[in-house]
Order: structure tokens, then sequence, then C-alpha cells
């Protein structure tokens, strides 16, 4: 995926028109329209204008466009986390984790048991009880 793209993408999944987007930092329609097609490059000032507009980093913006191979189901999860407060992040990452170790802990031949077992006895995650911790 090229800048433009990664622009694009981003835009739209925040529910951004492209008019919208001109006026946020402060561009033209017709400048950006040719950047999210791959036309044309944006400054570097204009990337900082684009990534404030959209309540980015800059690095966020590089971050999805540098993806080689296209995995829309990865890009989407990519664009969505980037998009997260803070707070969330952790908890996406944390539900990640959660699901791997479940994954891990898939029934084998005679390993029904402890699958059961773990599922019963986890502790309810401390940002669905209610409890909050700051990241580390």
């Amino acid at each position: 995926m090229n800048l433009g793209q990664a622009i694009r993408r981003l835009r739209k999944q925040q529910g951004m028109t492209l008019a919208e987007m001109a006026q946020r930092c402060d561009s033209h329609v017709g400048n950006l329209s040719r950047i999210e097609r791959g036309l044309a490059k944006p400054s570097l000032e204009l990337l900082y204008r684009l990534a404030e507009a959209l309540n980015l980093a800059v690095a966020d913006i590089f971050s999805i466009a540098e993806r080689k191979h296209l995995d829309t189901k990865q890009d989407a999860l990519n664009a969505a986390f980037v998009l997260l407060p803070d707070t969330d992040r952790v908890l996406l990452l944390e539900f990640a984790r959660l699901l791997k170790r479940r994954h891990n802990l898939q029934p084998e031949a005679g390993n029904a048991d402890r699958v059961e077992a773990s599922t019963q006895s986890a502790p309810p995650a401390p940002y669905l009880s209610g409890q909050e911790e700051t990241p580390n």
C-alpha cells in the first residue's frame, strides 16, 4: 500500500469526506485527491497537517503505508488500532493475548479437561471489572 492509499483508508475509516479533510488540513480537495490516488506526494508540512486532521502521528500513517502485501483484515485491524486512545490500545492488546492463549490451549487428544479448567478459573480482566490500570 502506498502513502496515499493509507491516507484514504484512514480518512474513510473516520467517516471523513475529502472536502472535510481538505478543510481540516488547509489544503485543496484536488491536491488531496491526487495524493490519495498516488499521483502526487504530500510535502512534509502537509503530511503533518494530514496526521493532525486524522488525530494520528505521522509514524502511524507510515506504518500502515509500509505494509508490503495486502491483507485487508490485518490492514483494517492496524488502522483501527492506531485510531484508538492509548487505554483502548492496551485493552485490545490484552484481548489479543487472551485469544492467543486460548488458541494455544485448543483441545488436543487428552487436553480438553485442561482447556475447560483454564477457562473456568481465569480471573476477569481488570478493564472488564471496572478497575483501571495505566499502560506500562
